[in-house]
């Protein structure tokens, strides 16, 4: 966010008629660190890909898409390894 951006949120909250647990409340989500993402292994990705596929899970195809879903961008430019030393 920009400088006045947040001189703009800062005076809209000074601006709220906040109870102490609401203040409290608030300084907390302000203070708390970012989530870090787990990372899912292989088969959990699986099992939630295969979830959503629904009917699809159950049959050859669902295995063929979720194949195909997983190395759809091998292909592409931006996955490729360059080497610029030779």
């Amino acid at each position: 966010m920009t400088t006045f951006a947040l001189n703009n949120l800062w005076a809209y909250l000074q601006g709220l008629s906040l109870s102490q647990s609401d203040r409290e409340w608030l300084a907390r989500k302000l203070i708390m660190p970012k989530e870090e993402k787990d990372e899912l292994s292989a088969e959990e990705r699986k099992a939630r890909f295969l979830r959503l596929a629904g009917i699809w899970s159950e049959s050859e195809e669902g295995e063929e898409y979720y194949q195909m879903m997983k190395h759809r961008n091998d292909d592409r430019p931006s996955n490729r390894v360059i080497n610029f030393d030779d």
